[in-house]
């Protein structure tokens, strides 16, 4: 069987933006795009033209159009830095603002927005696409040069797996992660969708959705996912930091089961099952949808996106996601699909 097949959509300053499709043997299909290294569809076989569980753009092309976040590898660090300060012993680094107060996503040119090298690969039971980028010491701010690799994997046993590998020639930051939004009914909202994650204990955001108020546990609140809950029980709460948010978009300090969530459509007849070696998750609603622009198709709650990572800190030191020379950043998430 053809497990693999390159389609190029556009070519733009001598780079050529192409869509990556694997499958496997039984039709389950996962598009990647080399723009932004991004996960563009992930589809079940035997539905209405192979239903995607994620959020996606109507064409390729609308990606590179504005940034928009939807399946892409973001960093090089994702989610927010306070001030854009990082506190490397006697030297504080200044990083780009882009988001209010904060830097975010790696800066206005984060890994969403570029275009990656790749090589594909197949064997009797998976398909695999190996995506590189060189970001420039500099971009942003960041000191060193980076070389990222990304790899997706889709086997016949239905898992899409994620692995991110990242070097260093100097002292820098690294925390990169995916940033898909998965939506298993396939239409509509999430709000009837059931989350579990296997954390007992999340960081509450201040008004700059920066934590800065220490370790909370999610018992008696509305955190609590530990035995799984309709993402409208946690949205819909009187809690103040969920309602400054609009919903979830908070860290969630994993215990380490060898299962870290679940999500299960509305009707129950989908469940995504995520593992993955990051010892936190950070569940984002998508509150701000408002079909509007690029994603006019979307409208708030539209999905919810699972990013495996460091959790972000107020802590200026950022300890936690030194990358040094010699030292090589590694992480891996994957997602099975129950149908």
């Amino acid at each position: 069987m053809q497990r693999i097949t390159v389609t190029q959509y556009q070519y733009v300053n001598n780079r050529a933006y192409c869509e990556i499709s694997l499958v496997n043997k039984h039709s389950v299909r996962a598009t990647i795009l080399n723009y932004g290294a991004t996960l563009e569809k992930f589809s079940l076989p035997g539905s209405a033209q192979n239903r995607s569980v994620i959020l996606s753009l109507k064409n390729p092309t609308d990606y590179s159009k504005g940034r928009n976040y939807l399946g892409g590898t973001v960093g090089r660090i994702i989610g927010r830095m306070r001030a854009g300060k990082w506190n490397d012993g006697t030297t504080m680094h200044q990083f780009e603002l882009n988001d209010g107060p904060n830097h975010a996503h790696g800066g206005p040119k984060g890994f969403d927005t570029r275009v990656f090298s790749f090589r594909v690969h197949s064997n009797d039971h998976s398909a695999s696409v190996v995506l590189d980028l060189v970001d420039a010491a500099g971009t942003a701010g960041y000191p060193g040069n980076l070389h990222l690799t990304v790899i997706y994997t889709l086997d016949d046993q239905d898992t899409l797996t994620y692995q991110l590998h990242a070097t260093t020639d100097a002292k820098t930051l690294c925390n990169p992660a995916n940033h898909t939004y998965f939506n298993l009914d396939g239409t509509g909202d999430i709000l009837n969708q059931e989350l579990t994650i296997a954390a007992s204990n999340y960081l509450p955001l201040n008004e700059n959705s920066i934590p800065d108020q220490g370790l909370r546990s999610v018992a008696n609140t509305a955190f609590d996912l530990r035995s799984g809950k309709p993402l409208c029980q946690a949205i819909s709460s009187t809690n103040p930091d969920i309602q400054r948010q609009h919903g979830l978009n908070h860290p969630f300090i994993l215990d380490g089961d060898p299962i870290a969530a679940t999500l299960t459509s509305s009707d129950k007849q989908q469940r995504l099952t995520l593992k993955t070696t990051a010892p936190a998750i950070v569940v984002y609603t998508g509150n701000h949808f408002h079909h509007a622009g690029l994603t006019a198709n979307l409208g708030q709650y539209a999905g919810v996106a699972l990013e495996t990572q460091f959790p972000p800190t107020s802590d200026s030191t950022l300890n936690a996601i030194t990358l040094l020379p010699g030292e090589t950043f590694t992480a891996q998430t994957s997602w099975h699909l129950d149908y």
